[in-house]
């Protein structure tokens, strides 16, 4: 078998899908472009020898065009070209074989004049075509496409090699000749000069050795090999088996992995090969943390010699290095970008459908200490809009005022939260089943684990950075930067003062959101944020959001009243003052009692929602005590209102009050209940009565003296009259 490396075989169209279908209709063959495109050979159109335009193009014409005006420069003369059928429609354009330059005629091959023995016998074989196209090695990788081409083609010369033996036998027998002997040379022969056709017929060449005895080493174990069927690997060089071969045991791999990435330190590839040798030699040894199995060196059948290059590529392959890079590295950003596959998004369309935020420093120091400022920085993804921003000198409570902040603009701006927030989780995460739960603040939250590449703000930070804060003075350059222009330069260090790092970066976000969007650039960002908010926002939740975001005051309900903020407040829902049943049901909670009221300011220091929390509950909202003046000429209409609504409030207290006066019974109580357990502590001294002798005798009546009502004149009420 020749050197298999240095066979070089064009893959030409005509080899793919001449075994696949044997269609002699022209207009079904198909284009170059088609992968699976059988060979295209001259065949008779009626009583004309013809070929398609795809013979030609691009083989001996660069272009159809080309070939065309070839057509038309020699339509009317008696010599050239010439076209017998016009393509289109699903039609091939059929040229006349016989008026192409004799050149070209022989390149492609004149099948009148083509006589050769194993013509009639050779297509290519499908199930070689399955075979080699399925071949995996011992390592699992494929056959390269050059030599799936040449074995293949090897396969389907043999086999009508053989049917051509088959044929000669019986031909040998009608003419007596029962003998073989002398048939395989034949064969040999046959197969050496079909070589001159096939390229001409099939585009391509078999690789089967010209000498009758190196034939014979591949004949026999093709055919005999097996019972029934082909040795179709038979056919496949022992070179390309011995370079596919699985050199290195499972153990082999798991232990290199292991010392590569489960040191205690990171050793290079190089180290880890000598480490492995020393291993082998007996002079390391090596144990499992996790069993405590000391590895066995003398077992030659897990672990055998191998050179150190081999162990430093195979430490260097992907399928390693994904993972022992993801157990060593201290990069996550590097790691992904190295390894991980990112999304491709398109943009977002609308306005409050998407908010990054993440935190940044701007490139500035304030102190000679090289502090720098802390912000904390919210994008509307649609609009390109920065709507929220905080800043400190420490991350610490940032976080927190941050969505307070992003609440008061909303609020204030008359718009709803956004639908989805993405943020990173290490300030974050600590929120994700409190505000941050979906349906709380946001209906969707993504949370990403040191992704920085996952959150769209980054590139917004980047922009911020070197297109609107690279010009000031004072701009740090990264440690890293790729770029020379980025990268610092030898000037000395300038500190600027901590009030103007704040102003500039707050001018920053006015020019950034008055700079005109990127996709509707006849609007600013500004713009596009208050014109093309999305429909499906939901108003604030303010329930869920201010046990963890608002501020909390203590406070207690008087006669429907409360204290709160230095004036008085009364007990609302939904926004306005609470009347009727709910009133009654709300004050059967809060009134005379103390409870916790959460609540939250706007930009402007006032009230923007304050809600009573009781007994684990978040109740209600507490209202403004509405107010009016006193004098009916100075009273305005929203006084009027004012005055209605404090009525209506009060005469529900009112109602309630008489309604319960209504319901309560006069009654009697006669106690026998005595009072003390025994007569045994006595005053002396003190006259004593008896049970019978409990009133005195001279205050009782007669026993038939009558009372005469009219003889008595008492001014005491009478029990009896109680019951009159």
């Amino acid at each position: 078998m020749p050197k298999q490396e240095e066979k070089k075989l064009p893959l030409t169209r005509s080899f793919w899908v001449y075994f696949l279908k044997s269609d002699t209709n022209p207009d079904n063959y198909p284009t170059p472009n088609n992968k699976i495109a059988k060979k295209i050979m001259p065949f008779q159109w009626g009583n004309i020898l013809t070929v398609t335009k795809d013979e030609l193009v691009p083989m001996y014409f660069n272009t159809l065009d080309s070939l065309q005006k070839k057509i038309q420069r020699y339509r009317d003369l008696p010599f050239g070209i010439k076209q017998v059928r016009k393509g289109g429609n699903g039609r091939q354009m059929l040229i006349d074989f016989d008026s192409l330059p004799k050149e070209i005629q022989d390149s492609i091959g004149d099948p009148r004049k083509m006589q050769h023995p194993m013509i009639p016998f050779f297509q290519f074989d499908p199930s070689a075509v399955r075979y080699f196209t399925d071949f995996r090695f011992e390592d699992g990788s494929p056959l390269k496409e050059n030599f799936k081409q040449e074995y293949i083609t090897n396969a389907s010369v043999l086999l009508a090699a053989e049917r051509l033996k088959t044929a000669r036998l019986e031909e040998w027998k009608k003419l007596k000749k029962n003998s073989g002997r002398g048939l395989l040379p034949s064969l040999c022969t046959d197969l050496i000069t079909f070589n001159e056709y096939l390229p001409k017929l099939f585009g391509v060449q078999h690789t089967i050795p010209s000498s009758y005895r190196a034939f014979d080493r591949i004949w026999k174990p093709f055919f005999n090999t097996f019972e029934e069927g082909y040795h179709y690997g038979s056919l496949i060089s022992g070179k390309l088996k011995n370079q596919n071969r699985k050199l290195m045991t499972d153990e082999m791999i798991a232990l290199l992995n292991d010392m590569f990435a489960g040191q205690e330190y990171k050793p290079s590839r190089t180290q880890v090969a000598n480490q492995y040798k020393a291993f082998l030699s007996g002079d390391l040894e090596i144990i499992s943390n996790e069993t405590g199995e000391v590895y066995d060196h003398s077992n030659n059948a897990k672990f055998k010699e191998i050179s150190d290059s081999s162990i430093i590529a195979w430490l260097g392959k992907w399928e390693f290095k994904i993972g022992t890079f993801a157990k060593r590295s201290g990069d996550r950003q590097k790691l992904m970008q190295s390894f991980i596959p990112w999304h491709k998004l398109t943009k977002i369309k609308e306005a409050g459908t998407l908010i990054s935020i993440d935190d940044r420093q701007p490139p500035f120091m304030y102190d000679k200490n090289r502090n720098r400022v802390w912000f904390y920085m919210g994008i509307d993804l649609g609009s390109e809009t920065w709507t929220c921003w905080v800043h400190g000198k420490t991350k610490e409570g940032i976080i927190i005022e941050f969505y307070r902040q992003m609440i008061r603009n909303y609020i204030e701006w008359g718009f709803n939260l956004p639908l989805g927030l993405e943020c990173e989780s290490s300030l974050n995460s600590s929120f994700k089943d409190t505000f941050l739960r979906n349906g709380a603040m946001f209906d969707n939250v993504n949370i990403y684990a040191n992704r920085a590449r996952s959150k769209a703000i980054e590139r917004k930070f980047e922009e911020l950075r070197y297109r609107h804060e690279k010009s000031r003075l004072g701009w740090m350059a990264r440690p890293h930067a790729r770029k020379e222009e980025n990268q610092k330069s030898g000037d000395e260090e300038v500190f600027i003062p901590y009030e103007d790092i704040i102003d500039h970066s707050l001018h920053d976000i006015e020019i950034w959101n008055n700079a005109p969007h990127s996709v509707h650039t006849e609007k600013t960002r500004w713009e596009v944020f208050c014109e093309m908010q999305n429909k499906n926002t939901q108003p604030t939740n303010w329930r869920a959001l201010l046990p963890y975001l608002g501020k909390e005051t203590i406070s207690s309900c008087n006669a429907g009243i409360i204290n709160f903020r230095n004036t008085t407040y009364v007990l609302g829902m939904d926004g306005e003052i609470t009347l009727g049943e709910d009133l009654i049901r709300l004050m059967k909670y809060v009134e005379g009692k103390e409870f916790s009221i959460f609540w939250l300011d706007g930009n402007d220091g006032s009230t923007l929602k304050a809600m009573i929390y009781y007994d684990d509950m978040m109740l209600c909202e507490v209202v403004p005590h509405p107010e009016y003046s006193k004098s009916k000429h100075e009273r305005t209409e929203q006084g009027d209102l004012n005055r209605k609504l404090m009525s209506a409030y009060e005469n529900t207290v009112n109602s309630f009050m008489a309604q319960q006066k209504r319901e309560i019974e006069q009654i009697t109580i006669i106690d026998h209940r005595s009072k003390t357990l025994n007569n045994k502590f006595q005053i002396p001294g003190r006259k004593k009565y008896t049970q019978t002798e409990s009133i005195p005798q001279e205050l009782l009546l007669e026993e038939n003296t009558g009372y005469h009502y009219e003889k008595t004149e008492g001014t005491a009420r009478s029990w009896k009259s109680n019951f009159r």
